[in-house]
């Protein structure tokens, strides 16, 4: 038979192995497959810059009943910085674990610790985000909610103009690509750096470094999560599932492709580079960009690695009734219990 159909060559190449697909059944093939896919991670993230110097500064700080908020801004790469907000709860004892809070789309990182569009204080929770930034600085976590790349005040000037949610995602993702890049590797270097700045901060316990990510935020959550180990634990949520059931079926946006990865992984490939460290994933049974029954898929795949370094216990599921949305059932405990 003829097949006119331009998908086709592709949908015929996605079932064929991926070079770098877990198939270890030793502990030794497990190295060498972490090691090599790692290294073809950062390649196909176009790379990491050189490590500036942070030269952080405090912008603002505000007090609240139980935690301080302030306004922190550091240098990422050369002709980057980074803003974000460092949450430090009040009357507990420090150092405490520290945790990077990463939004998802939107207004940005605003969004997850109360700040309405306006720049108005909020006393409720509002929207898919759930100002999970403030749920875990009150669970005692000493949180960084940075400001992805594209975002809030990371965007392009046209983009800050025409309203808060246009995002610059587009035109800095086709820049990217052109020219060898991605956002996904400027947004997991972001992640890094402020990794880096965590450490410099005597509140927090070095040892205990965790990260919590919502849709795009889970991206960098699970890819940050996947390259630096000093991450010890990381909560996915609305995010793993497979290449093929959520970005190629689903519309989504330009941020979210990496050129070539699926010649040599897909997504649950990436998440068992977390294995043996702690790895939670939330998903909504009414998730409709990333559907579940692909996550329950990668889910399945994901528990090989774990079981196969005989650590099943540390990768958890929060499966949860909801849409594409933060749930929190588990994952702040789950964040305690490893951090």
């Amino acid at each position: 038979m003829r097949n006119l159909r331009p998908l086709q060559p592709f949908l015929t190449l996605y079932e064929k192995p991926r070079a770098y697909e877990f198939k270890a059944e030793t502990l030794e093939e497990w190295e060498a497959w972490r090691e090599r896919l790692k290294e073809k991670l950062i390649e196909l993230l176009g790379g990491f810059p050189e490590r500036v110097p942070l030269e952080p500064e405090i912008v603002e700080k505000k007090g609240f009943e139980d935690y301080t908020r302030e306004k922190i801004i550091f240098n990422s790469a050369p002709d980057i910085s980074v803003t974000g907000y460092l949450l430090v709860p009040k009357r507990i004892n420090l150092p405490a674990p520290g945790v990077i809070a990463l939004h998802g789309h939107g207004y940005g990182k605003d969004d997850i610790v109360g700040i309405w569009e306006d720049g108005t204080e909020r006393t409720i929770a509002d929207g898919y985000q759930k100002d999970f930034g403030i749920s875990l600085v009150r669970h005692g976590f000493i949180t960084f909610a940075i400001e992805q790349a594209c975002f809030g005040e990371r965007r392009e000037p046209e983009d800050i103009a025409r309203d808060k949610y246009q995002s610059s995602c587009r035109k800095v993702s086709f820049w990217a690509m052109l020219l060898g890049k991605t956002v996904l590797g400027m947004r997991v270097w972001d992640v890094m750096r402020a990794i880096d700045y965590l450490e410099t901060r005597k509140e927090v316990m070095k040892t205990s470094i965790g990260v919590m990510g919502i849709s795009g935020g889970g991206m960098s959550a699970l890819f940050s999560s996947a390259l630096d180990e000093r991450i010890n634990c990381a909560v996915v949520s609305g995010y793993l599932n497979t290449f093929k059931d959520s970005i190629l079926s689903i519309y989504h946006c330009e941020c979210n492709y990496v050129p070539g990865i699926l010649k040599y992984a897909e997504m649950y490939d990436i998440a068992g580079l977390i294995a043996p460290r702690y790895l939670l994933v939330e998903s909504g049974t009414k998730d409709n960009i990333f559907p579940i029954n692909a996550t329950k898929f990668a889910v399945s795949r994901v528990k090989r690695v774990y079981e196969l370094l005989g650590c099943p216990e540390r990768f958890e599921t929060d499966l949860f009734e909801g849409r594409h949305e933060i749930s929190g059932r588990k994952a702040f405990d789950f964040l305690k219990s490893c951090l």
